[in-house]
């Protein structure tokens, strides 16, 4: 699936298949125009005439040669998985650019496999990077939300397939490699992201059932419950640096708005020191990490604030981009 892109992906694939001699079991689909990310996965959904599909967003790779059939068999004899997601892991075959760690800690990525010894444990929403699903229960939920173009629309869908009785899963055992898609591989990027999110996430938990099962609890699972705990820290974090420059206009003492920043450090730490750790970030990237806090606060704080607005004033139809 290509969604109109204008980097000649269409061409280069094109190509290759025809290199291979045009093999029946490739299929390009090229949007005339952009779609979203829903509208094309919806779009593709709408072609399957299998009883399951499988998902492979350019930015991962299977982690194993059986990684497909692995998921085939587990989410065939698990009647009641709607939806099974891989292990994300971050490739080591090479030291990942500053900005894919800054993704990887930033958004608390899932990068840390559950410690159950069981194939398959609850999880609040698979993200579709490597990911199988139930075609037919996906069409009893009518696919993905396109109010939704590039961001929660994930989570949309897991709350719908709940409400159907189906379930989503994560099998901790099955890895695939995870890196920074071209839509976040900048800081300016995932500046923007993070705004993406704010502006999502209203939508997502006042507008849709369900969801909030997904963000907290057991179903949730640890990872993105702690997501959610990040979303609002961000927001916390964003009124202590205003207190802070409102303390530093108004002259108060320098321990007063020190203090203030030391929590919001503390905070931090306590929320970012596993993932840090994994991402093995060098001095000055860390120096820059922290530097970047405030800016990527700020941005989902202020997009959230424009989700709000647009929730309580806004066009009920309109895209959230």
């Amino acid at each position: 699936m290509d969604d109109a892109s204008s980097d000649g992906t269409s061409r280069a694939v094109e190509a290759a298949l025809a290199a291979l001699g045009n093999p029946a079991h490739y299929r390009l689909v090229a949007n005339p125009e952009n779609l979203g990310l829903a509208g094309t996965l919806n779009k593709a959904l709408g072609l399957v005439r299998t009883p399951f599909m499988l998902t492979c967003h350019l930015d991962c790779r299977f982690g194993s040669e059986d990684y497909v059939a692995s998921m085939l068999e587990l989410i065939d004899r698990n009647p009641r998985a709607a939806a099974i997601t891989g292990q994300p892991v971050v490739a080591r075959d090479a030291p990942p650019p500053f900005a894919e760690k800054l993704n990887v800690v930033t958004n608390l990525m899932d990068i840390f496999p559950s410690e159950s010894a069981d194939a398959l444990v609850p999880v609040g929403f698979a993200e579709g990077r490597c990911d199988v699903f139930r075609v037919e229960a996906l069409r009893a939920a009518g696919f993905y939300d396109t109010r939704l173009r590039v961001a929660g629309e994930d989570q949309v869908l897991a709350a719908r397939l709940r409400q159907l009785g189906y379930e989503i899963y994560q099998a901790p055992r099955l890895a695939y490699q995870l890196s920074v898609s071209g839509e976040q591989d900048t800081v300016r990027k995932l500046l923007g992201h993070q705004r993406l999110f704010g502006r999502a996430h209203p939508y997502i938990m006042v507008r849709v059932r369900g969801t909030r099962s997904g963000v907290f609890g057991q179903r949730a699972g640890s990872n993105r419950t702690s997501r959610g705990v990040l979303r609002a820290s961000q927001v916390a974090s964003s009124a202590a640096y205003v207190l802070v420059v409102v303390a530093w206009l108004a002259g108060a003492p320098a321990w007063l708005w020190a203090s203030i920043l030391a929590l919001v450090l503390l905070a931090k730490v306590v929320l970012f020191g596993r993932h840090l750790r994994a991402a093995r970030l060098t001095a000055l990237e860390l120096v820059a990490f922290v530097l970047l806090q405030p800016a990527l606060d700020v941005s989902y704080t202020v997009g959230l604030a424009e989700g709000l607005w647009h929730l309580l004033l806004g066009d009920a139809r309109e895209p959230i981009a």
